[in-house]
């Protein structure tokens, strides 16, 4: 209940009782229609609101689909926090004809009205320069538009990268009163200012995949980053177990020099491997560029250090190829996020009895829905926790190929939630 029930008990109490008892009654029924506590673990979270879908009430054939699609492994709604459980469980439902001609009306404006509910949900973009951004706002809307509590979607995006307007853009939907904003903090606590003004307002700050600083991460409403400890725990892992008789050396590649990204998972790869007795031979880096990754495959076959395993945060096929160029065998590769390409890529290595073996975590483009989610439930008044994980399994390319959904453009994310027929779509509205 709002603050505003306590001072109308008050008034009424003292001058009708029975009146009052009578309201208090009609209150109490409506807030047991509107919202049950559910503790069956299977997407459950304290004051659930029956008005909006739940692990619990969707197709449970459905949501495993989806479930398996997105994190690349079944994995149960036990096992992950409530709120990123029913995140996938609206995902899970089928797209009717309404929603994709409304994602399609979305996607060709910057601000668009869903016809009913009273929310607004922007989705800020900091970049705008790779397919990542353009899936990842699609992935946003579609989500937003699956509540009909929303009313609107706005999206705002900073062509050129540039935090100065980032910031500008983070200021202007908080002058324009929106109601939740969704973020991908991908310059850190460089947002904290925005954060600050948007709590200030009442604005539910949302920000998913990239993590923050923990001054910046207790400020906002809600975050959901890339679990990259534990991602770099289960690719070491795969990396130790697939090696055979194979030396125990392994080299860690990251994109560019002080990034925030390689001291979340770094360490705790390298844990993993000292635990095992292998050893480091090199790190590097990509510059997060398929032109980089190439120049960092050569450079490390030119030195013959031949580590068995390679761990990095960027291109899969790029780091392979100059090893098949030459009839070389390719250290066993385990990244953070494939594209569709490396699976073709992979087919066609592995069809032509090439010795490659690789792994890859999902590709987290659906992480965005679960802050639209987040964002949702707290301005509905239910219960959201400040940080939210989800299981990052680090899966083999002949496991995870079978996923791959003919279609969907080869510089995609592996993999996208959407359809083929969305994501093409999503990538020609930019």
């Amino acid at each position: 209940m709002t603050s505003r029930w306590p001072n109308l008990r008050f008034a009424l109490a003292k001058k009708w009782p029975l009146f009052m008892a009578t309201l208090l009654a009609v209150v109490l029924t409506a807030c047991s229609n509107t919202t049950e506590s559910n503790s069956d673990g299977a997407g459950s979270s304290k004051g659930k609101s029956k008005d909006i879908p739940t692990a619990a009430s969707v197709d449970h054939g459905q949501l495993q689909a989806t479930i398996e699609k997105a994190m690349l492994a079944p994995v149960s709604t036990s096992d992950m926090d409530p709120v990123v459980a029913d995140s996938l469980a609206v995902a899970s439902m089928p797209v009717t004809d309404e929603q994709k001609a409304l994602l399609k009306k979305c996607l060709s404006q910057r601000e668009c009205d869903t016809g009913r509910g009273t929310l607004t949900v922007a989705i800020n973009a900091d970049f705008t320069n790779a397919p990542y951004w353009s899936i990842r706002r699609a992935e946003g809307t579609l989500q937003a538009i699956s509540y009909p509590q929303v009313r609107k979607v706005i999206y705002t995006s900073a062509e050129s990268g540039d935090i100065a307007q980032v910031l500008a853009n983070l200021r202007s939907l908080i002058a324009q009163k929106v109601d939740i904003i969704v973020e991908d903090p991908v310059f850190g606590g460089a947002i904290l200012p925005a954060v600050k003004q948007a709590k200030a307002a009442g604005i539910a700050f949302v920000t998913a995949n990239s993590p923050l600083p923990k001054a910046v991460g207790a400020e906002v409403t809600a975050q959901f980053p890339y679990d990259l400890c534990n991602w770099g725990t289960t690719a070491a892992k795969q990396v130790i177990d697939n090696a055979g008789p194979r030396p125990k050396t392994y080299a860690l590649y990251t994109g560019v020099p002080g990034n925030s990204i390689a001291p979340l998972w770094q360490p705790c790869a390298e844990k993993e491997f000292d635990a095992a007795g292998w050893k480091k031979v090199f790190s590097g880096y990509t510059k997060w560029t398929p032109q980089g990754v190439a120049q960092a495959a050569n450079g490390l076959l030119a030195s013959g250090k031949n580590p068995t395993g390679i761990l990095l945060d960027g291109f899969y096929e790029e780091f392979v190829k100059p090893y098949i160029d030459k009839g070389e065998t390719p250290p066993i590769v385990a990244t953070d996020a494939a594209l569709y390409s490396s699976i073709e890529a992979y087919k066609k290595w592995t069809g032509e009895g090439k010795d490659v073996k690789a792994f890859a975590g999902n590709g987290h483009l659906w992480y965005v829905r679960t802050a639209v989610t987040a964002g949702v439930m707290n301005k509905l008044g239910l219960d959201v926790p400040n940080n939210l994980l989800a299981p990052v399994p680090t899966e083999s390319f002949d496991d995870i190929q079978k996923l791959a959904e003919p279609g969907i453009p080869g510089n995609v994310s592996f993999t996208t939630l959407l359809d083929p027929e969305l994501a093409v779509e999503s990538l020609s509205a930019g």
